[in-house]
């Protein structure tokens, strides 16, 4: 390879360019090799672009990446941001209002289950996606679906008694008593207008990484292996460029494999599509 092709979809932000140019130049030095920066106009076309193996690399979310890979089984990812020293993960959830008896996934048979609109990863497609590959179609297992603004509208439903159970995310990590670190949990908590004693999670998904640093997988092994070691280190070394990359994810980067996206991946399964489109 004499030059490594990097894209990036540039959205509505017309300075991408000149934002992301620290992390290019990074770049360079990580590989000792130039890098040709791609500016894309959406996410969907950055897809393209990898499937179709015009760049190399690009910095997609977690449902993209498993986009791509359904598309072309031609990526995989070397590393993912992290939001703080404490989560590298987050979860999709199913929660329910506290009982003793704790209520079970059986106990809901026929009764209202809150999401959120059908594009959302944890409020929506996720946990659909995990429930049917564990035998539960929550089109027939729940008597109605009902969209909710947003996945604390959908906590606020359950504890007044609106939906037996509804869709949301957390990190699981830290306090209990605060909603953990991060997550809809902790948007109620800080909300100051829920009782989270009220409230428990009687579903979890397997932890998904926060983004998908993904390269094509025909690219030689050593340079896969320079490029996660560097940005590996990125964050310690040289701040500036990470924060260019990655400005809402604090905590730096962390080696991921293919096999930590399982719960996106699921997603795109044929056999559970079905159960993801909205009647």
């Amino acid at each position: 390879m004499e030059r490594f092709r990097f894209g990036v979809a540039v959205a509505t932000d017309e300075e991408t360019r000149a934002r992301i140019e620290p992390f290019r130049l990074v770049l360079e030095d990580i590989l000792d090799r130039p890098v040709d920066l791609y500016l894309i106009d959406t996410l969907g076309g950055l897809v393209d672009a990898l499937t179709r193996g015009d760049i190399d690399y690009a910095r997609l979310s977690a449902s993209a990446y498993a986009a791509t890979f359904t598309e072309c089984s031609c990526v995989e990812p070397l590393v993912a941001g992290s939001p703080d020293g404490v989560s590298d993960r987050f979860h999709a959830i199913l929660v329910t209002r506290a009982a003793d008896p704790a209520i079970t996934l059986a106990d809901l048979k026929g009764t209202a289950l809150g999401v959120e609109d059908a594009v959302s990863i944890a409020g929506y497609r996720v946990p659909l996606a995990g429930l049917a590959a564990e035998g539960i179609n929550a089109r027939t297992h729940f008597s109605t679906m009902v969209q909710m603004r947003d996945a604390v509208e959908g906590m606020r439903a359950v504890l007044e008694g609106r939906v037996a159970a509804a869709f949301g995310w957390s990190t699981l990590a830290g306090d209990p008593q605060t909603g953990y670190t991060a997550g809809t949990l902790n948007d109620l908590y800080l909300a100051g207008d829920g009782d989270l004693d009220r409230l428990a999670i009687l579903w979890r998904s397997a932890g998904i990484p926060y983004s998908a640093h993904t390269v094509r997988t025909d690219l030689p092994d050593a340079v896969k292996r320079q490029l996660r070691a560097g940005l590996i280190d990125l964050k310690e070394d040289v701040p500036g460029a990470y924060f260019s990359i990655e400005p809402d994810l604090t905590g730096g980067f962390v080696p991921v494999l293919h096999s930590d996206y399982r719960a996106v991946l699921r997603i795109y399964d044929p056999a559970i599509r079905t159960v993801l489109s909205m009647p």
